[in-house]
Order: C-alpha cells, then sequence, then structure tokens
C-alpha cells in the first residue's frame, strides 16, 4: 500500500513540475517558490514556537498517558473489538494518507482563484512538514506500535502492557509506525494553517477542527497509541500556527519574522535573518 502511495505521489509531483511551465500562461501563482517560501525558517520556528514548551507538553502528555493507563486500556477495548477497529482506521488511513498532497494539487491547479491556490500551496507546505517532522522523530522514539490485529489473533508478545515500548536510538523501529502519529500531525498542521489564514471563518474553523480529529481517532483505533495521536496533534498545531502565520504576512505584504528563539542541550539564543 505504501508503495502504491509513494508511486502516485512521485507520478502526481512529476506532472506538477511539468506544469510548472505554463503558469505563466495560466496566471497562477509561483508553484515551487510559494510552496517552499521560508520552509527553513519555519522549519526552526516549529522547534521554537512557545518557547518549545509545547513539545515539552508532547512528551509529557505522553508519559501521563502511558503511566495512567490510558493507552493500554484503549488498545484492550481495540483488541476486544478488533473487526470494528479495523474499519474504523479505514477513513483516516485513507482520507489521511491521500488528502495531504491531493488536497492542496487540487486547489492549486483546479481554481484560477490566487487566493484558493495560495491557501493550497500554504497548506502543501505545512503537509510536507508534518510529514518530515514525524519522520524524524519516529526515527528517533521507535515506539513499538499497538499491534491490535495480532493481539486478537492471540499472540503471547502482545497480551501485556507494552505501551512504554520506546526503542531509542535511529531507525529502530523506521519511520512509518510510533510517535508521534504523522497522519495526525500532517491533517492537523493542514487544517490549523488554513484556520490561521482565514481567523474569521468560522465554517473553515469548522471543518478544520472535524478534519483533524477524524484523522486522529481513526488512527487512534489500530495504527496507534492514543498518546501518539496526543502528540501528533500538537506537533501538527505547532507546524500550522508557524505557516499558518508566516504565509499570512507574505499574503498581506508583510515583513516575515526572522527573529526566533532557539535552545539546545548547550546553548540558547536568538537566531537572526539579514
Amino acid at each position: 500500500m505504501r508503495k502504491i502511495l509513494f508511486t502516485i505521489l512521485f507520478a502526481v509531483s512529476c506532472q506538477a513540475f511539468a506544469a510548472e511551465s505554463v503558469d505563466e500562461t495560466r496566471q497562477r501563482i509561483p508553484l515551487f517558490a510559494t510552496l517552499f517560501h521560508d520552509i527553513g525558517w519555519n522549519t526552526l520556528g516549529v522547534l521554537t514556537y512557545g518557547y518549545g514548551l509545547p513539545w515539552v507538553a508532547a512528551a509529557g502528555g505522553t508519559y501521563g498517558f502511558i503511566e495512567s493507563g490510558i493507552d493500554w486500556k484503549w488498545n484492550r477495548f481495540c483488541v476486544r473489538h478488533e473487526t470494528a477497529s479495523t474499519i474504523a482506521t479505514l477513513p483516516g488511513g485513507i482520507i489521511g494518507s491521500f488528502a495531504p498532497f491531493a488536497v492542496p494539487l487540487a486547489m492549486y491547479y483546479g481554481s484560477d482563484n490566487h487566493d484558493i491556490q495560495f491557501d493550497g500551496l500554504a497548506m502543501g507546505q505545512a503537509a510536507l512538514l508534518g510529514w518530515g517532522y514525524t519522520s524524524v522523530i519516529k526515527a528517533f522514539t521507535g515506539r513499538i506500535p499497538p499491534h491490535v490485529r495480532e493481539a486478537a489473533d492471540g499472540d503471547e508478545d502482545f497480551q501485556d502492557d507494552y505501551s512504554d515500548g520506546f526503542r531509542f536510538g535511529f531507525w529502530r523501529g523506521g519511520i512509518f509506525n510510533g510517535w508521534p502519529s504523522g497522519h495526525t500531525a500532517t491533517a492537523t498542521a493542514m487544517a490549523v494553517t488554513l484556520a490561521t489564514l482565514h481567523p474569521d471563518n468560522n465554517y473553515i474553523l469548522a471543518g478544520a477542527i472535524g478534519y483533524s480529529v477524524m484523522v486522529g481517532v481513526s488512527m487512534s483505533f489500530m495504527a496507534h497509541w492514543a498518546s501518539d495521536i496526543f502528540a501528533g496533534a500538537i506537533t501538527g498545531f505547532l507546524i500550522g500556527r508557524t505557516v499558518g502565520n508566516n504565509f499570512k504576512k507574505l499574503r498581506d505584504g508583510e515583513s516575515p519574522d526572522h527573529i526566533s528563539f532557539f535552545a539546545s542541550p548547550n546553548a540558547a539564543g536568538l537566531l537572526v535573518t539579514f
């Protein structure tokens, strides 16, 4: 399934690249210049948003989910209702896999309205950062997935609580499974980006919340622990707010902020762009 998705994504990307040459005749806003606008600073801005405290909340909340037994109890519920859990996972899995590239491309190539094209490309960058951030984090956290189907089939390896099964290191669990949920983060990032660009539109806000919740809850039934969803939602919110605010300044002709706070185990300070 993943190979099919990547093949489709590659084909669509090639089509998008070829279509770039006719942007001028179609009077579309620049594709790649807009899609990758300030992406380096936005990547850093996600880390420093709220002085990094949301990342602490994501990690602390995950610890709370594990220690309180919420992760394990939800897993056991899904195991007891394995057939229903399989069905419930499908909406988030299918929509959450295709929407991140299908929606931005549809908005860009399917409309002659520059505002819609712009929103689509902003959401496209949010999707790229959502996938990139969660893939990198998963590569280092290596959390064991919930294995609902195997547990329901009686596999003895998945009958005792293993919700704390992180394999810290590099590439010990790959980038497709684990903490945080990539589907949830990407869906939330796109939704929050759009809501940030249109803060006074209650319909967009309601749709953004509904879409994010649908994908997150759906993925919690089989693909992820509940705390993966929690951390993914926070990750997506940080990306969405960072990208949305930056693109809003671009849209409104304001100068972007190129000064941001940074922190590391050995230093802290300000990053400045000249």
